[in-house]
């Protein structure tokens, strides 16, 4: 891992804007654990992070997407060595960022765009808070991840990894969700729905009713 790092902490980064819409540039060069060292990252206010870092355990450098409750690998950027990881981030780091963050509308498959998502009223369904949690992501601002799937909404525990986490996966066409509690994940069917209108239901119905069990 030392040989990892100080090739890491000899790179020129110069190139790296030090604002991408509402994301800064923190370089921090730090072990975030045993395994795992990060290079740099950019965030923003909600403590949204893009990370570029070197994963040992898997011995790949990666871009790691984090919001609260959830985070996820961008296979996009997975390299093994160190030289194209960083020509790949030259190239397509903006506007990775700017996809998934400043415009996601730009990047939403077709099935999703389909769906009536991106236009979906959910203010009735979804509000800002529910007793101690606070709605921290909305549909209009859609999040890809692996297999089809898109994360679409998150209430959140404030200064706890706890909370409810809505998909819909555009592969199986339907909408579900998952819960938190201090960062270990559950599964709750009661979220379970095909359309938009089911899905309204369900949460109308229990949604406030899973928050209120964790």
């Amino acid at each position: 891992m030392e040989s990892i790092i100080n090739a890491c902490q000899a790179l020129d980064i110069s190139w790296l804007k030090p604002c991408i819409g509402n994301f800064r540039l923190v370089v921090d060069q730090e072990l975030i654990s045993s395994t795992v060292y990060r290079i740099f990252h950019y965030e923003n206010d909600k403590g949204w992070h893009w990370s570029a870092l070197y994963d040992k355990e898997v011995e790949d450098y990666m871009v790691r997407i984090s919001i609260p409750l959830v985070d996820f690998v961008d296979i996009a950027f997975i390299r093994e060595s160190l030289e194209p990881f960083i020509e790949n981030l030259k190239e397509t780091y903006e506007q990775s960022i700017e996809k998934r963050f400043i415009q996601p509308e730009a990047g939403f498959l077709y099935e999703y765009r389909k769906k009536g998502i991106p236009q979906w009223k959910y203010d009735r369904v979804l509000p800002s808070k529910i007793g101690a949690f606070h709605r921290d992501l909305t549909p209009d601002m859609g999040l890809a991840m692996i297999n089809g799937s898109y994360l679409i909404g998150t209430y959140v525990k404030e200064a706890q990894e706890t909370g409810v986490v809505l998909f819909y996966n555009t592969f199986r066409d339907e909408f579900f969700g998952e819960t938190r509690q201090q960062g270990y994940p559950g599964i709750t069917h009661k979220l379970d729905a095909t359309t938009i209108e089911q899905f309204e239901h369900a949460l109308e119905e229990h949604l406030e009713e899973v928050l209120d069990n964790l």
